[in-house]
């Protein structure tokens, strides 16, 4: 039988982050790992960069969970009206990108095989 999943007990002392995007998400192990980067400026607000905000490691299981809940999210936003679905021509698949490869080395040489004389 599975375990219901407790519910969390509230610090108020955990930090809050703020975040503009995710920068990477990767899977290492079992470990998911997400980087948070937040935009930045200079004073004339010239040059604007993203800037790591934090990190999230999760379990397998977590990220998982955490992918459904942004799933519901997502669909109380479409519902809202707050977000559009493109619609179904924008779901077609594009052709993937190709590599152009330089070919700046040559072909090794096949060696030749030294064929048994018979006596």
């Amino acid at each position: 039988m599975a375990k219901k999943p407790t519910a969390p007990i509230a610090n108020p002392v955990a930090p809050e982050i703020y975040a503009d995007r995710a920068s990477a998400v990767a899977l290492r192990g079992n470990v998911a790992r997400i980087t948070l980067a937040s935009e930045r400026s200079n004073e004339d607000n010239a040059n604007i960069e993203a800037v790591v905000a934090g990190h999230i490691a999760l379990s397998v299981r977590g990220f998982l969970h955490l992918y459904a809940q942004m799933q519901s999210v997502v669909s109380q936003m479409e519902a809202s009206g707050l977000i559009k679905r493109p619609d179904a021509e924008a779901k077609k698949p594009t052709k993937p990108a190709t590599k152009t490869v330089a070919k700046t080395a040559k072909k090794p040489a096949r060696r030749k095989t030294a064929q048994t004389k018979k006596t």
